[in-house]
């Protein structure tokens, strides 16, 4: 493990060490992180943190796409019938060289349990639930920090579980002390899934309501996972329908919560990344990375939802979580609220998110992109579910 900083390395990392410490910036370059899942949410995930000074490990079992390669940066039209990891190495490692990337290209499910021992932080993007399931419960036997990202159409949600973590709270201000180590622990992926959908709903009709992303990602994850198929199409819309409504009844919720017509729109999103809205949900994660590892700062609950079209933020958390918080005198935010008999909570706040989408791309690059997928059918923007 390197204890001091090269030349090269001050120079480049100098305002990160500014920013977060010396200290921080070691122990993000002495970290490795695993990003498995080398799509346009992916590869900007890999981005921000080789750009940070993490080694990254390239994992992907896909084949580069005509599509991939129009939407990834680290893919050119040459890499076509490519290994995905394989191909983005070499740009990776371009971008800085002087962390470490590697990439391998076994499926998940063939690589042994203390494969996954070497890494500071694990990273699945658009993984399949089983696999979410085992490898966060593999994480947590080795202390390693997880996380489990998406998105579908104008939509993104990021999973954090980090165990027992400790973290101290940033100071501001010239005569700021630092405060003391607070330690919250995260529940599981295996527990948060068991959450009734209708416990997150408040009563009150000027409150937030239960997050429509997180709903979204749950039937997605949930038929996918039910059906065993990778991707979610146009001949699926019956039965997709029909299990949303049957999923509602069984988490409380009216089985109208979404209509068929939102359904359908869902559908066809459902293995659909927009790249303005992944750069900002890989943002997200980068920067919970970024804390997760250097232990700075608050980190997120076990919920990031992002809903692209209103531009608001929803988070989802484990009370206990909260509470740990509460017990080392931390700050909290003054939208909060306990459900379900106090086991888990939700946080909401508004971003300025519609001004950055809207600076990245518009609806006729939505058009073509809905209009390449899915040619046989007629798409506008409109038809896409509003989280």
């Amino acid at each position: 493990m390197a204890e001091t900083f090269s030349a090269a390395e001050a120079a480049v990392y100098d305002r990160q060490m500014r920013l977060w410490g010396v200290e921080a910036q070691k122990r993000l370059q002495n970290s490795r992180v695993l990003v498995s899942g080398l799509s346009a949410l992916g590869s900007e995930l890999v981005k921000n943190l080789v750009l940070a000074g993490m080694s990254v490990t390239l994992h992907d079992t896909q084949s580069v796409t005509s599509t991939a390669a129009a939407t990834q940066f680290f893919l050119t039209e040459e890499d076509v019938g490519r290994n995905r990891a394989e191909a983005c190495l070499p740009r990776v490692q371009e971008l800085n060289p002087l962390v470490q990337v590697s990439s391998e290209t076994k499926p998940l499910s063939d690589l042994p349990d203390e494969f996954f021992k070497q890494f500071t932080v694990v990273c699945l993007v658009g993984a399949e639930l089983a696999t979410e399931l085992r490898l966060d419960a593999v994480c947590r036997s080795f202390g390693t920090a997880f996380f489990a990202a998406r998105s579908f159409g104008f939509d993104g949600i990021v999973f954090a579980d980090l165990g027992d973590h400790t973290f101290r709270r940033n100071a501001v201000g010239a005569d700021a002390v630092p405060s003391d180590p607070m330690t919250v622990t995260f529940p599981s992926l295996e527990e948060a899934q068991k959450i009734q959908w209708s416990s997150l709903q408040s009563a009150r009709k000027r409150a937030p309501q239960l997050p429509q992303v997180f709903v979204k990602n749950q039937l997605l994850q949930g038929y996918k996972n039910l059906k065993g198929v990778k991707e979610i199409t146009k001949n699926h819309e019956v039965t997709f329908i029909q299990y949303a409504r049957e999923k509602f009844q069984a988490n409380g919720l009216d089985e109208s919560y979404f209509s068929p017509d939102e359904l359908q729109a869902l559908v066809r999103v459902a293995d659909t990344d927009l790249v303005p809205i992944c750069a900002i949900v890989a943002g997200i994660l980068g920067q919970e990375v970024i804390k997760a590892i250097s232990q700075k700062d608050e980190p997120i609950c076990n919920y990031f939802c992002f809903d692209g079209v209103t531009g608001t933020v929803r988070r989802i958390g484990s009370v206990i979580y909260e509470e740990a918080l509460r017990e080392n005198d931390f700050r909290m935010p003054r939208k909060k609220r306990a459900v379900e008999e106090g086991k888990w909570v939700w946080k909401e706040s508004v971003v300025n998110a519609n001004a950055a989408i809207k600076a990245r791309f518009d609806k006729e690059e939505v058009q073509t992109i809905m209009e390449d997928n899915y040619s046989d059918q007629t798409i506008t923007t409109k038809t896409s579910v509003a989280g």
